[in-house]
C-alpha cells in the first residue's frame, strides 16, 4: 500500500514530497480539473471528542491487514495477517481468545518483503451454506498476486481448509509493492477485486490505462459462474464485457495502489482510497467503467512524468477528495459510517493515514457531488511509546468502526466522554 517498499525508505522517501508539498499546497485542498487554487473545505477538529479504545487485548496481531464478517446465523469478526494467517475473533471481546481460521505460513514462507503476503478476503454471501471464501495473497518465483477460492472443512465453519484451494486468477507483479488486493462482495453478489499498477516509479509500463492490463484496475467477477474456460464467470453487465480489446474482468480504471474500498451499506456506493506518489493522496467514489487517471494524471492534476496520455480522448473521474502530503503520505481506505456508537458521523466517509497516524471523516453531499465537511477524528501523540499506524479500516456486523494498527493492536473510536 505504500510506494516505498521498506520502513526506512518510506520515511525518507516523503520527506521530499512534505516539503514540495509545503511549498505548493493550499490547505484543505479539493481538487478541480487542473485548478491552481484548489478550494478550501472546512476543517472541524473533533479529536477531542473520541477516543480510541484496544480491542482483543489479549491479542497482538502480526501486522493485521484486512477483517471481513463471517456472514454466519451468528456472524463472526475475521482478521487477517500478512504473513499467512487468519483469525476468527471471539465473541467476548474481553475474555475470548481467537481461535486460528488458516494457517497459510508455509505456503507464504518465501515472502519477506514489506508489501508481499496476504492482502484481503471477502466470505460468499451463502457462506452459512456452501462454506467458501475468498483470500488474496502475493507469492514469489515467480512474483504474482493470486486470488483463490477455498471451502472450510466439512461441519465446521470456523476451520478452513487449505487442500481445497482453487486459483480464480493469477497476475504478474513487476515489483514488491503497489500488490492492492482488497477483495469485497457487492449488494450485487458479485466479488470486486482492487489489483495495483505493479509497483514502479511513475509507472513507465503504462499499465494502469492499458484496457488489456489488469494491473491499476477495479475487477469485477462472477464467482458462481463460469465464461468459457476462465475458472469464473464474465458478468454480462460489465463495462467492457463486449470490446475485443479490453480486459472483461476491468469495472474501473487508473488506480494505482488502491488500499481499501468498500461498499456504503445503505446507498451501496463503493468508496475506495487510492495512496498516491509524491504529492497527493485520493478518496474516490468508483463508478462503472470510469477512469481514475493514474498514471496519465497524478492525483488531481496532469502527471508531470507523462506528457501525453496513454491513449487519446480519455476522460477522467475526478477524485472526491485528494489531500497533499503536507498533511499525510499514505491514505489508509475506509467506509461510511452507519453505526449507532457515533450519530454525529453518520454518513460520513472514515479513513486513515498510516504515514501520519490520523483518522479523519468527510461529509460528502451527493446532490453537488462534493465534499462539505472534514472531521479530524484522531493524530498520534508525539513522543507516544504506542505507534499507531493505521493499516485498514473496516466496519463490523452493527456498521462501527473497526482499526487495525500496523504494530498489531485493533481498535474501537468511541466517544471521550459521552455524545
Amino acid at each position: 500500500m505504500i510506494f516505498a517498499t521498506t520502513p526506512t525508505a518510506r520515511r525518507f522517501g516523503w520527506l521530499a514530497a512534505v516539503m514540495l508539498g509545503a511549498v505548493q499546497a493550499v490547505a484543505n485542498p479539493i481538487p478541480g480539473e487542473d485548478s491552481d487554487v484548489p478550494k478550501e473545505i472546512p476543517l472541524t477538529d473533533s479529536a477531542a471528542q473520541y477516543r480510541l479504545q484496544r480491542l482483543y487485548v489479549k491479542q497482538r496481531f502480526d501486522s493485521p491487514v484486512a477483517m471481513a464478517v463471517m456472514p454466519l446465523p451468528e456472524p463472526r469478526h475475521a482478521i487477517m495477517q500478512q504473513r499467512g494467517e487468519i483469525w476468527v475473533l471471539p465473541q467476548d471481546e474481553i475474555l475470548g481468545t481467537p481461535e486460528r481460521f488458516l494457517d497459510f505460513r508455509e505456503q507464504l514462507k518465501k515472502v519477506i518483503l514489506f508489501e508481499e503476503g496476504f492482502h484481503g478476503m471477502a466470505f460468499h454471501p451463502d457462506f452459512a451454506q456452501d462454506g467458501k471464501f475468498y483470500i488474496s495473497y502475493s507469492t514469489v518465483e515467480p512474483r504474482r498476486t493470486i486470488i483463490s477460492e477455498m471451502r472450510t472443512t466439512e461441519g465446521n465453519p470456523l476451520q478452513a481448509d487449505p487442500s481445497t484451494e482453487r486459483v480464480l486468477l493469477e497476475l504478474p507483479h513487476i515489483m514488491a509493492n503497489h500488490f492492492a488486493g482488497g477483495l469485497a462482495f457487492g449488494p450485487d453478489d458479485k466479488l470486486y477485486i482492487a489489483i495495483g499498477d505493479g509497483g514502479m516509479r511513475d509507472e513507465p509500463y503504462r499499465l494502469a490505462q492499458n484496457p488489456f492490463s489488469l494491473h491499476g484496475k477495479l475487477l469485477r467477477i462472477d464467482v458462481d459462474d463460469r465464461t468459457g474456460a476462465l475458472p469464473y464467470g464474465i458478468p454480462k453487465d460489465n463495462p467492457f464485457a463486449d470490446k475485443q480489446e479490453w480486459r472483461p474482468e476491468i469495472w474501473a480504471l487508473g488506480l494505482r495502489n488502491p488500499w481499501g474500498f468498500s461498499f456504503d451499506r445503505v446507498t451501496g456506493q463503493l468508496w475506495l482510497a487510492d495512496v498516491g506518489q509524491d504529492i497527493w493522496e485520493e478518496v474516490n467514489l468508483i463508478k462503472k467503467g470510469r477512469n481514475y487517471g493514474w498514471s496519465d494524471r497524478d492525483g488531481p492534476r496532469q502527471a508531470g512524468f507523462h506528457s501525453t496520455p496513454f491513449l487519446p480522448d480519455r476522460k477522467y473521474e475526478e477524485p472526491v477528495y485528494a489531500y497533499m502530503h503536507s498533511e499525510g503520505v499514505s491514505i489508509t481506505g475506509g467506509f461510511v459510517y452507519r453505526g449507532n456508537r457515533l450519530p454525529r458521523l453518520e454518513g460520513c466517509y472514515i479513513y486513515g493515514d498510516w504515514g501520519f497516524g490520523t483518522l479523519s471523516a468527510l461529509r460528502y453531499e451527493p446532490d453537488s457531488g462534493t465534499v462539505q465537511e472534514r472531521f479530524s477524528l484522531h493524530r498520534r501523540p508525539e513522543n507516544t511509546e504506542t505507534p499507531f499506524n493505521p493499516t485498514m479500516i473496516s466496519e463490523d456486523v452493527s456498521g462501527e468502526i473497526i482499526i487495525m494498527s500496523q504494530e498489531g493492536n485493533v481498535y474501537t473510536l468511541i466517544p471521550a466522554a459521552g455524545e
